[in-house]
């Protein structure tokens, strides 16, 4: 679509976006400024306030990423002309297209979609004891990774038009960099404390 420009005369609590007119993400930050004063409020140690506030920030940055900007007008042509179309629920074929048709921008692409989630797999062990365990932590990341296709979806069902294209290989490369970080978590943890010990085994 089109690049977003304010609209209302400079009113910039909406924005246009072809024929839409969208709300935008940055008004998540109404809601992290206060949750990150009360996380620097609760009076935790150093490192798991700082992993607190990453985990804030990357949630906040995820979620303005995938869902916003938010239709709030304007859907009726795209409900004529695109429909719900685009979407892709054959796992790997999206990869393997964007892996035949090598370009800057698929490899953009791709490796944004590997770095979504890489966040959690860092601080997700970081702050809860209990993900520092493989066996609880993947399905973790692969359900945050299908929770964003998912919410993805709803969000054009209820617009009536694809706004956002869902697609399965989105949720297999987000759920990869999870998982992937997680291990580096782990090797780190485990060059830096000593031996893995058996419940995180």
């Amino acid at each position: 679509m089109a690049s977003c420009r304010a609209s209302h005369g400079g009113n910039a609590t909406t924005f246009t976006d072809g024929y839409l007119t969208v709300v935008p993400g940055y008004w998540l930050l109404l809601l992290a400024i206060p949750a990150g004063l009360l996380i620097v409020r609760r009076g935790w140690d150093e490192e798991r306030t700082w992993w607190a506030l990453v985990a804030l920030a990357h949630v906040t940055a995820v979620v303005a990423l995938t869902i916003f900007p938010i239709p709030v007008a304007g859907q009726g042509y795209y409900r004529q002309t695109r429909g719900l179309s685009e979407d892709n629920i054959v796992p790997f074929a999206t990869i393997v297209s964007q892996l035949g048709h090598l370009s800057l921008n698929t490899v953009r692409q791709l490796a944004g979609n590997v770095l979504a989630l890489m966040p959690l797999g860092l601080y997700g062990p970081a702050l809860w004891p209990d993900l520092r365990k493989p066996r609880r932590f993947v399905p973790v990341a692969v359900a945050a990774a299908v929770s964003i296709e998912l919410a993805q979806l709803a969000g054009s069902v209820m617009e009536g038009f694809t706004y956002r294209v869902t697609d399965v290989d989105d949720a297999i490369m987000n759920a990869t960099g999870a998982i992937l970080a997680f291990w580096i978590w782990r090797a780190w943890r485990r060059r830096a404390a000593g031996p893995t010990t058996p419940a995180e085994a």
